[in-house]
């Protein structure tokens, strides 16, 4: 699962809670949905600030990423937060 699209489910669930217009069970079943959400997105962020701070210059004056991973293989590596 993307970032981003974590992000929107985590938002709608905040929304769903804060509305009062659910009930107690369905109110836990989110929270903990949206904890799995959270662990997710702290996932892939610390991914990213591995990789940032991986950056360095090569010879030819170009930035390159020591161990270089994909955006793709960043966000499989999480599949299993979902």
């Amino acid at each position: 699962m993307k970032f981003e699209d974590a992000i929107q489910q985590l938002e709608s669930i905040i929304d769903q809670v804060e509305s009062g217009q659910i009930g107690l069970e369905q109110a836990l079943d989110q929270y903990e949905a949206g904890m799995g959400l959270i662990k997710h997105c702290k996932g892939i962020l610390n991914k990213a600030e591995a990789k940032i701070a991986k950056l360095t210059e090569d010879p030819s004056g170009k930035l390159a990423v020591e161990g270089e991973s994909t955006s793709a293989e960043i966000e499989e590596e999480h599949e299993d937060y979902e």
